[in-house]
């Protein structure tokens, strides 16, 4: 067994069966994001306590453990927080993402180990890749939480782009099972969800992969993909999908081209 996968099992155990404030606090914080019991077995969500001990095989990896400036390798970043693994396509560990179980301004999620890069992969392919073959269809999503919830309501052709975009290599992973693409980010105030859509559909075009594009928008502002499911339901959140025209997907392009010119 991998150094990785055994501290993926270890605390994904914490988390089920720990009783301390601290684990606790980490099950309320997911339960507060309305993931299911189920959903945190399904996918072995776990959590890393404070004190818990981490392989040097993950905390130092890429650092010089002699180092004084990067001595506590990634301790920092593994401790205390909520840790969500991710898969290859065919389901081997690659990595894990943290997050402290806080709703805090600025708390966000991190990627290690450090060879893990998120645009090598897409969240939950693993899962999906079935489903996206037999419906012919991915729907993209921006973040983990957004994934796991569409997952969790029943829509398993979902994937996440972990916060990044669309890359060849991860156009190339969806080519493999499906033609058609529905693209699903986060509706945020200062339109990154807007500008992230259109880089997606100008990289779509660029490769000349699709049968067809369509969208998922008009979300209220501030209500990711994952709330508003919680909220309305995954029909609710399927009934704002929109087929994209070729014109519309030119327009996209030329305009996104245009700002690479410049």
């Amino acid at each position: 067994m991998s150094h990785l996968v055994q501290f993926i099992q270890e605390c994904h155990q914490n988390l089920l069966n720990d009783s301390t404030d601290e684990t606790d606090k980490a099950r309320i914080y997911l339960k507060k994001r309305h993931l299911t019991l189920e959903t945190i077995k399904q996918h072995n969500i776990g959590y890393c306590p404070r004190g818990q001990n981490i392989p040097d095989a993950i905390k130092y990896y890429g650092k010089k453990e002699d180092d004084e400036k990067t001595k506590s390798g990634y301790t920092y970043f593994i401790n205390g927080r909520v840790i969500v693994p991710v898969y290859s396509e065919f389901g081997h560990a690659v990595g894990f993402a943290t997050r402290k179980p806080t709703f805090e301004a600025g708390n966000t999620w991190w990627n290690l180990p450090k060879p893990f890069k998120k645009g090598q992969h897409l969240y939950l392919l693993n899962k999906a890749r079935k489903a996206m073959f037999d419906k012919n269809k991915v729907v993209i999503v921006e973040g983990y939480v957004d994934a796991l919830q569409l997952y969790q309501a029943g829509l398993h052709e979902v994937v996440a782009l972990m916060g990044t975009k669309l890359t060849p290599r991860t156009i190339g992973l969806i080519a493999r099972y499906c033609d058609n693409i529905c693209l699903c980010l986060d509706a945020d105030a200062n339109m990154s969800g807007q500008v992230g859509m259109e880089k997606a559909i100008y990289s779509l075009k660029e490769h000349d992969f699709y049968d067809s594009i369509s969208v998922i928008s008009g979300l209220p502002i501030g209500e990711d993909p994952d709330i508003y499911v919680a909220k309305h339901g995954i029909k609710e959140l399927l009934c704002k999908e929109k087929e994209l025209t070729s014109k519309e997907i030119g327009t996209i392009w030329k305009k996104i081209h245009s700002q690479k010119s410049h």
